[in-house]
């Protein structure tokens, strides 16, 4: 990494090929993976992460928006993509050379797919996505009147290809994900028979990382893997490993005497005399504001925490505990250093929010940097 770059995510693409394994031998081989690779494969880079699928014979992808889609296809990806949400018109006709498999959210959004279907002049493959489990986002609820006939609709169309039939879990609680999965695959069920299919025609597919990785009855046709591939899932596998890093260096390091204030509006007061670093780090580079005088760092294998309330491009540390510490010094915001990590969910109980509302931000933001990338990773991205 360039000395001129302040701030950069560095990404462990070994860590995250370990972690398809690992997933891969949780699940077994008989059901299908959808790699899941929105918002740019969680900030780790379509780029990075693609080659990895690709190279463990991966063969379907999970994606949000058009741009994502093309950047698969224009790394040469040349299996199935599905969307993962319900889709606008113009989107799925913007995306129609992409050969995208879209999200059916109900059965008014049926008709917005068919509308696009017929603009493109093809029909269209789709997931039909049900409320078994409870979401309430943008699936079809059994006990709605409509529900049937919206499936009757859906199948006699000839605009629409119905390949699967898929929902989403609101919670990651075994029970909770053990009731809807159950529920799911009933509805599934009687959705193919309402659609005049055969039993079994359909994809069924309702598990992400947490659901699958802790409720086999989830699993079913296929899983959607996103999380546990990044390392960042609240699923009791602790062989997955965290493969991102948000690092910054030690700008300038100065004794405050006790009773000294910090940051925009005296924020802190030293109880004590410190020693305080400045890292050029803050919330415009996609660290959250509400971090300042909660979450800690790692300055030499040693937590220190932020002092102050941050500000633009900047924060501050307390170094009082790691006299060591020395301008230039590596400072990891998130992940790992040496032994010591700062985890997402250190970043969740300071800043009480989701980590991965950071993390997608950092490497929009920020440099990315890739490392420890697996010889076969290499060749399959030439």
């Amino acid at each position: 990494m360039s000395t001129a770059t302040p701030v950069w995510v560095e990404i462990d693409a070994g860590a995250i090929a370990h972690n398809l394994d690992v997933v891969r031998g949780a699940v077994g081989d008989a059901t299908r993976l959808c790699g899941v690779v929105k918002a740019d494969a969680y900030g780790h880079g379509i780029p990075t992460v693609l080659p990895i699928l690709t190279a463990a014979s991966i063969d379907i992808i999970g994606i949000t928006s058009n741009a994502e889609a093309d950047e698969a296809r224009r790394l040469g990806f040349s299996g199935r993509i599905i969307r993962l949400r319900a889709a606008l018109r113009d989107e799925i006709e913007d995306g129609g050379p992409l050969d995208i498999e879209e999200w059916v959210g109900g059965g008014e959004h049926a008709r917005v797919v068919t509308a696009a279907a017929r603009a493109l002049g093809r029909p269209i493959r789709v997931h039909v996505s049900l409320n078994s489990t409870g979401l309430s986002r943008d699936g079809m609820d059994w006990d709605d009147p409509q529900s049937q006939p919206h499936l009757r609709r859906i199948a006699a169309s000839p605009e629409l290809a119905v390949v699967g039939v898929s929902s989403h879990f609101p919670c990651e609680d075994a029970d909770d994900v053990r009731v809807g999965a159950l529920a799911f695959r009933d509805q599934a069920g009687a959705a193919e028979r309402v659609m005049g299919a055969p039993r079994g025609r359909f994809e069924k597919h309702c598990a992400t990382s947490y659901a699958a990785l802790t409720v086999p009855e989830s699993r079913m046709d296929m899983v959607r893997i996103g999380a546990a591939l990044y390392g960042d899932t609240s699923a009791a596998v602790p062989e997955l490993r965290p493969a991102m890093r948000l690092v910054s260096r030690i700008a300038a390091i100065n004794p405050y005497p006790a009773g000294s204030t910090v940051g925009y509006d005296r924020a802190a007061r030293l109880v004590r005399a410190g020693r305080l670093g400045v890292v050029p780090v803050g919330y415009a580079d996609g660290y959250p504001r509400a971090l300042g005088g909660r979450a800690e760092v790692l300055v030499h294998g040693t937590l220190a925490p932020v002092v102050d309330r941050l500000a633009m491009n900047s924060l501050v540390v307390d170094l009082t505990e790691v006299p060591s510490a020395g301008v230039g010094d590596e400072v990891v915001l998130y992940g790992r250093q040496g032994s010591a990590e700062i985890r997402s969910e250190d970043i969740e109980r300071a800043s009480g929010t989701i980590a991965a509302g950071a993390y997608t931000a950092w490497a929009r933001l920020n440099p990315r940097v890739v490392v420890n990338v697996p010889a076969r990773e290499a060749v399959a991205a030439r």
